[in-house]
């Protein structure tokens, strides 16, 4: 068994070079080289700083530099990234039956979703890279989310101000995007092998259900959402400190 120590380094290592684009094969056979021999070296009473011979962040930009990047995966992995992006803006409105289309949403959404990108791989890159503790990658997290929520509910609000829209939904057009929207939650699910990109959009649309449905007041709304937005960001935490342990 590794160390605590050397099991975050490892995990570390391994967000920082999958968030680099790095070829997953190559990942996975350097991680279980490395893993193999930091368990030998920690035998004999050493650690892993007696083996890199470098800072950590030295070490991992090395790594970075000598390995390939799979430019094939690349492609592969960003439209089903900004098809996710968008129907999670989407879903919200056509469940409260307020499905609209105009010029800033249309322009707004795709420069969101590739700000957006730009945001989470830096924030995943710096933290394996200069060793985020989980408290810190958590808070990390939030506030990553937080940027990029906020920077779509801007667009939201001053297309609906400033811009008429060229489509009002009705209610065949809300169902319409709700099952699109489904669709592609659950087919990202299945090729991923992770349930992450069902449980995200469905405690983010439990205040629009709540709101669509019921007569609950403002305030019991508000506090429906950030229940569902905490609830939201457990789930992921946990997803993570999962997938680290297998």
């Amino acid at each position: 068994m590794l160390s605590a120590k050397s099991e975050q380094f490892i995990d570390n290592l391994k967000m920082y070079l999958m968030m680099s684009g790095k070829n997953e094969r190559e990942i996975t056979e350097l991680i279980e080289e490395l893993t193999d021999h930091l368990m030998e070296v920690e035998k004999s009473g050493r650690s892993i700083h007696d083996i890199i011979d470098q800072t950590p962040e030295q070490y991992m930009a090395s790594l970075k530099q000598e390995m390939t990047t799979d430019y094939k995966r690349i492609v592969k992995l960003l439209p089903v990234y900004f098809l996710g992006i968008i129907a999670y803006f989407l879903i919200g409105p056509a469940v409260r039956g307020e499905f609209q289309l105009n010029i800033i949403q249309v322009i707004g959404l795709p420069i969101l979703a590739v700000l957006g990108l730009g945001v989470y791989v830096y924030f995943l890159q710096n933290a394996g890279r200069k060793q985020y503790s989980k408290k810190k990658f958590f808070l990390g997290g939030v506030l990553a989310s937080m940027i990029v929520t906020t920077l779509a509910i801007l667009i939201m609000l001053v297309s609906t101000i400033f811009v008429d829209p060229f489509f009002v939904g009705g209610t065949t057009a809300d169902l319409v995007v709700v099952f699109i929207c489904s669709s592609i939650f659950i087919a990202t699910a299945i090729w991923s092998k992770s349930w992450v990109s069902i449980w995200i959009p469905v405690f983010l649309i439990i205040p629009d259900v709540c709101t669509r449905f019921t007569n609950w007041s403002i305030e019991s709304i508000l506090i429906i959402s950030m229940t569902s937005f905490v609830f939201m960001f457990v789930v992921l935490i946990l997803t993570i400190l999962i997938t680290d342990k297998k």
